[in-house]
């Protein structure tokens, strides 16, 4: 199995992180009450609805399917409590900062957009003691808000160690080369779909389901521990992209209002969870194939993304308060909003980097 460093890994990692940002800047556009950003416009945008469905479809997958990649080569170079213990610093240590300063400023300037009139020491109180019922803070409870993919991470991390222990151990070799051998064949990774399928019926918080996800994790491990699964994915890739293509495209153009159980029903849900999975596929397989490269922008942005993502929430909801108040174009205020967070993100990055307590905090490396 090949050793040397996937740069492929770093740049989707690192552009799919950065990916929040015009992301989460689509959804202040989105009047849909279940699309949850903590500002908004009065204006909705059916074409920024449609942009962001799209993202929404593979994002979050290929970040968990790339997360459960990067185990795998971590495990290589360090002890299972070493692993352990590097998760709690580089995952546990900014997503309770983030949820303990940043996301109760976040949270209080939705409470003041919505008119609500109270002030941010009483909004504290609420944030901290408030029954948070659906925890998306939008009542002024506890939210962890966008840093539910870092806790996710960091309990992952800790509940797959036993597995990947059990995989890295000589027993399960043969059942590793033997699934490879099955699944190296053409298309065959879209059996994925079925179980992926089957955990979602458990509706446990929706979208953020943490058995499809923790699945996705998995299956991240897998696919770089034969390297027969990556050969597979460049061999398919663009059948995966055109597959990709289709299926989303029928995604949002058939009704999903059949009876429970009938034949339309499970035809949908399998459609509908492919959407989330083959278009993963078709990027791993295209990225490997031609952006498997290591540059000094790469070495930078990899650096910056983790911390750019604790903070980018809190930045784009302050710059989005501003400029949605604009009497502009939608579409320029949607630019606006994408370059002014760039800017500040970067810009508080570097400030952070070089506080020593904030460094630690945020899990940056010495240079």
């Amino acid at each position: 199995m090949r050793t040397e460093r996937r740069y492929d890994i770093d740049w989707l990692r690192t552009v799919g992180v950065l990916l929040v940002i015009p992301f989460h800047t689509l959804i202040m556009f989105n009047m849909n009450p279940w699309s949850i950003v903590y500002i908004k416009d009065t204006v909705n945008v059916p074409f920024f609805n449609i942009m962001d469905s799209i993202i929404d479809r593979f994002h979050m997958p290929l970040l968990f399917i790339l997360a459960g990649m990067s185990v795998y080569y971590a495990l290589k170079s360090r002890s299972p409590s070493q692993f352990a213990k590097e998760r709690m610093r580089k995952l546990l240590v900014p997503a309770v900062f983030g949820c303990v300063v940043l996301n109760p400023i976040m949270t209080y300037i939705y409470m003041v957009s919505k008119n609500v009139n109270i002030s941010f020491a009483n909004h504290l109180i609420n944030f901290f003691t408030k029954n948070p019922g659906d925890l998306t803070g939008i009542d002024g409870g506890f939210t962890p808000a966008h840093l539910w993919f870092i806790i996710f991470l960091f309990v992952f991390s800790l509940a797959g160690l036993p597995i990947f222990i059990l995989l890295n151990k000589k027993i399960s070799e043969k059942f590793i080369l033997g699934l490879a051998t099955l699944l190296e064949k053409p298309l065959m990774l879209t059996f994925v779909i079925i179980p992926i399928t089957i955990l979602s019926l458990t509706d446990i918080l929706g979208d953020k389901n943490p058995l499809v996800y923790f699945f996705m994790f998995i299956i991240g491990y897998f696919l770089v521990s034969d390297e027969r699964y990556q050969k597979a994915l460049n061999r398919d890739k663009w059948i995966y992209l055109l597959l990709s293509i289709i299926l989303i495209y029928i995604k949002f153009n058939i009704s999903s209002h059949n009876a429970p159980w009938s034949i339309q029903w499970i035809a949908y849900g399998l459609m509908d969870k492919a959407t989330r999975i083959v278009p993963v596929f078709a990027i791993i397989g295209l990225a490997n194939c031609f952006i498997d490269k290591n540059t000094a922008v790469l070495g930078y942005l990899s650096q910056a993304s983790f911390a750019i993502y604790v903070i980018h929430m809190l930045i784009n909801t302050v710059v989005g308060s501003f400029i949605l108040r604009l009497k502009i174009n939608v579409g320029i205020k949607y630019a606006l909003i994408v370059l002014v967070t760039f800017i500040l993100c970067f810009f508080v990055y570097e400030i952070i980097r070089r506080i020593k307590v904030l460094s630690f905090i945020f899990a940056i490396k010495k240079s």
